[in-house]
């Protein structure tokens, strides 16, 4: 059995030898050049379509690659983006509350009363008006009647307060007055609001009058406002022979068109109505 199986394999090793010398004896006959080149021919064509169509291949395969390379690289940066754009709003946000606790701070113990700071988040369309609106309201503590001052000065008291926010009725608005006093010549008046300037009278004193630069704070006469807050500093005064009422004009130191933080006094409560 063995010997046959060894006899087997030995012809199919010779049947090889001989079947690859017939071919190569074949292919290198010089009879058979032209068959050759024919074949040749005929062949390279379709192995140059061969080429061109799996390089243009390759090439689709990467545009693709490049597409989809580029649209995680723009993710990735939009992702990066938002990141940024959301420290910078957290870090905004921070100055921002260091900024209001400052001021708040400053104006307690400048003038030893208590203060809630609060944002502006819209002004009054009615020009007259001179309202503010801002973002605490009741659930924060603060009622109508409370004033509200900010760093340069006094603004004017709270209208109307709902939980999350108040209206706030500037010292501008025609119907607001503040009884007040010139820190230099001591005279005392009332200031009330015109829609867009501060004015005020004081009884005609033939050898004393408001000087232009000098500030006027409240005095807390009548308690509506507590005293010693700026009202406004004087810009003209006019003297009349004849009148028993002199009428000067206020810078108002509150900026009603860039006010944005306002300080509402929680310890001081008026006892008259807005």
């Amino acid at each position: 059995m063995r010997a046959r199986t060894g006899d087997r394999a030995t012809g199919v090793f010779l049947g090889l030898t001989a079947a690859l010398l017939a071919l190569t004896l074949i292919t290198e006959l010089p009879p058979l050049a032209g068959p050759r080149a024919l074949l040749r021919g005929s062949v390279e064509p379709a192995e140059a379509v061969m080429s061109v169509l799996a390089s243009g291949a390759g090439d689709v395969v990467g545009v693709f690659g490049d597409i989809a390379s580029l649209r995680a690289t723009d993710q990735r940066l939009a992702a990066q983006n938002a990141a940024l754009r959301r420290q910078l709003a957290e870090a905004s946000a921070t100055v921002r509350e260091n900024d209001e606790l400052r001021r708040a701070l400053a104006f307690e113990k400048t003038y030893g009363h208590r203060v809630v700071a609060a944002s502006v988040v819209a002004r009054g369309a009615e020009p007259l008006s001179r309202s503010l609106t801002i973002d605490k309201g009741s659930a924060d503590g603060l009622r109508a009647g409370m004033v509200v001052a900010s760093p340069a000065g006094l603004v004017g008291r709270i209208a109307e307060v709902s939980p999350h926010s108040a209206l706030v009725q500037t010292l501008a608005d025609p119907q607001s007055r503040v009884n007040a006093y010139g820190a230099l010549s001591g005279l005392e008046g009332t200031a009330m609001g015109d829609g867009s300037t501060l004015s005020i009278q004081v009884p005609a004193r033939p050898d004393i009058v408001l000087k232009p630069g000098e500030w006027v704070l409240s005095s807390g006469v009548g308690g509506t406002y507590p005293r010693g807050l700026v009202v406004g500093q004087v810009v003209s005064f006019q003297k009349q022979a004849a009148a028993t009422l002199q009428y000067g004009q206020l810078a108002w130191p509150a900026d009603y068109s860039s006010l944005d933080l306002v300080l509402v006094i929680t310890d001081f409560q008026s006892p008259v109505a807005p």
